[in-house]
């Protein structure tokens, strides 16, 4: 093998994919039926996102060598990414989708021992058929007890496919045991943080995806949408609990029915006509008196109603309002999850298996 392939593979292995592309670039200039080269480039055109030259790396590469499934695989997982863009339209999908499970079929047919090869399979069909998917993952575990990837993607499928009321226990324990091979996986770490958002530990989850952000940077803006995310709730319940206090705050006494307040006549000399004024008050009381005698008698026993209060009186049902509900974490995350929760994107299982040299 070309000793410029393999410090391809370093820098592979080290996140710097542009020198990696670069270096295969210069054996490919050389020797372009490279078949080690032209896979390695495909890996690196996947891990790019550059999934059109995946698949013609792959292509040119399968020409040389039509049983790696190594290269099989790489394949079948750019087929699958293409597969998820929504903007291709629904018949390109398809076919993208079609594509990626025919190539990750012809891996497992070519060595069906290979838990890699049923890793991919499982991965190609998790959308459209999740319970099928885990039937392919469960023979990997049965070639490969302690297989990472398998134990991922397995958790995945559980926690976003599925909904049954096992789904998220069954999830948490694949999770477990990614930590338990792998004890920094990131990718574990992040999904066991948001069930613990989702059971309500908020102190356990936040500090979980703080953890997540340290051990891998390329979760940092996950991470911080999750926090940016969960302080945007506080304050929306905060102004909510706020607005329920003043609605249910008690309204001000009302005295209906009382006189108005008349200002007293200032100190002094009595005016005059003062002591008539009196006289005549008393007069007037003494007609009522004898007026109400009259009709006392007219209407026998019967009882006087209860004055009616003014209708503004009485206090009105005050209404509460509702505080935002927290997401259904069990909804897909790529087709109906809520708006206002931040979404992460697919990533596709890791490659692990070295492919043999040609």
């Amino acid at each position: 093998m070309d000793g410029r392939v393999a410090k391809a593979r370093v820098l592979m292995e080290l996140g710097r994919f542009a020198g990696a592309r670069e270096m295969l670039g210069e054996v490919l200039a050389g020797d372009p039926e490279n078949a080690v080269a032209l896979a390695d480039m495909a890996e690196v055109a996947f891990r790019l996102r550059e999934y059109g030259q995946a698949l013609e790396f792959s292509a040119a590469a399968l020409r040389q060598t039509p049983e790696d499934t190594f290269v099989w695989r790489v394949r079948a997982l750019a087929e699958l990414a293409l597969a998820r863009d929504a903007t291709l339209g629904p018949v390109v999908v398809r076919e993208h989708r079609a594509a990626a499970v025919a190539a990750a079929r012809r891996a497992v047919e070519i060595d069906p021992e290979n838990a890699d090869n049923l890793r991919i399979l499982a991965a190609t069909l998790r959308d459209e058929d999740p319970v099928a998917a885990l039937q392919k993952l469960a023979a990997a575990l049965e070639v490969d007890p302690d297989n990472v990837g398998v134990y991922l993607l397995r958790g995945l499928i559980l926690r976003r496919n599925l909904r049954g009321t096992d789904s998220l226990r069954l999830a948490e324990e694949a999770f477990r045991a990614v930590l338990r091979l792998d004890p920094e996986n990131a990718e574990a770490l992040y999904e066991l943080a948001l069930l613990e958002l989702e059971r309500g530990n908020r102190a356990a989850g936040e500090e979980q995806l703080r953890r997540v952000a340290r051990l891998d940077p390329e979760y940092g803006d996950a991470v911080r949408e999750n926090l940016e995310w969960l302080a945007r709730e506080d304050d929306r319940v905060a102004a909510a609990a706020q607005a329920a206090a003043e609605t249910a705050r008690p309204a001000g006494r009302y005295n209906y029915g009382q006189p108005p307040l008349v200002a007293q006549p200032a100190a002094g000399k009595p005016r005059q006509g003062r002591k008539y004024g009196w006289a005549l008050v008393a007069l007037v009381f003494l007609i009522v008196r004898l007026a109400a005698a009259g009709l006392s008698n007219d209407s026998g026993s019967r009882s006087t109603p209860p004055a009616r209060l003014p209708s503004n009186y009485l206090q009105s049902q005050i209404r509460i309002p509702s505080f935002p509900a927290i997401p259904n974490p069990r909804q897909d995350p790529f087709q109906n999850w809520p708006s206002n929760w931040p979404r992460q994107t697919f990533r596709a299982p890791p490659i692990t298996q070295q492919k043999p040299n040609s």
